[in-house]
């Protein structure tokens, strides 16, 4: 060997520097997981709560015509009413469907529910803290948790 040539230096990382990098990465990833959960939910409650005022006004111009409300249920065809809250069922958190308010008839007042996770849209979409969502065409709005409007 000539005392000019000196061996190259070793390239690349050791497996505890890859190792260390991994668990880094995972931490961090834990860590946003969360953040990212509860802003998902966030948006999707907020879907559900316009989803939910937007038949209210379409339930307000129907009675400006009719004199009375229009009652219908989640997967109906629901006569021109959206029972789901997003672009497609599919994609929905939340379905919607309309009533009578307690002790009266269609002709004085409507309730509409957004129910998370209701039959026809997505399932898998839960809300523990909310739950049902509710609103009348009196004004009143109501969740089963607190602080969801």
């Amino acid at each position: 060997m000539s005392p000019h040539s000196l061996p190259a230096p070793a390239r690349g990382f050791t497996l505890l520097e890859i190792l260390v990098s991994l668990a880094i990465v995972i931490l961090l990833a834990g860590l946003g997981w969360n953040g990212y959960r509860h802003i998902v939910q966030k948006a999707a409650r907020a879907e559900g709560r316009a989803a939910l005022l937007h038949v209210l006004m379409q339930q307000e111009r129907h009675h400006a015509y009719q004199h009375r409300y229009k009652a219908f249920q989640p997967g109906s065809a629901a006569h021109g009413f959206k029972w789901y809250s997003g672009a497609t069922p599919q994609a929905s958190a939340y379905a919607l469907a309309a009533r009578a308010c307690d002790d009266e008839d269609l002709s004085s007042c409507v309730l509409v529910t957004a129910t998370p996770g209701g039959s026809g849209v997505n399932t898998a979409y839960e809300d523990a803290r909310c739950g049902v969502l509710q609103a009348d065409s009196r004004g009143n709005r109501r969740a089963d948790g607190k602080d969801c409007w």
